[in-house]
């Protein structure tokens, strides 16, 4: 379970910060960054708003143990770069 809480838009990518609580009932936040050459990979035609792919991230994040420990601040392309098929599993999340 995961909120986006606030999102800040430049011109380079959004940032949330991320709030989750952990599998003991740990409250824990993040911050998540998605470049706007990351969107458009996931949404070439933009037709997906930045949010919607953003949590698709923060699931796949919060699922795999390459991100344990999560760091404070996750770059989406760390998602491509840490799982072979992540690219697949981020598009397959918002179709």
């Amino acid at each position: 379970m995961f909120e986006l809480l606030d999102e800040i838009e430049s011109p380079d990518a959004v940032v949330w910060t991320v709030q989750t609580i952990d599998d003991a009932g740990t409250l824990r936040r993040f911050r998540l960054r998605l470049a706007w050459p990351d969107y458009d990979v996931w949404s070439p035609d933009g037709g997906v708003s930045p949010a919607r792919v953003a949590t698709a991230v923060v699931n796949v994040v919060l699922s795999h143990e390459g991100f344990d420990p999560l760091p404070e601040l996750v770059d989406a392309a760390m998602v491509r770069r840490r799982l072979p098929d992540g690219d697949r599993v981020v598009a397959s999340m918002i179709r």
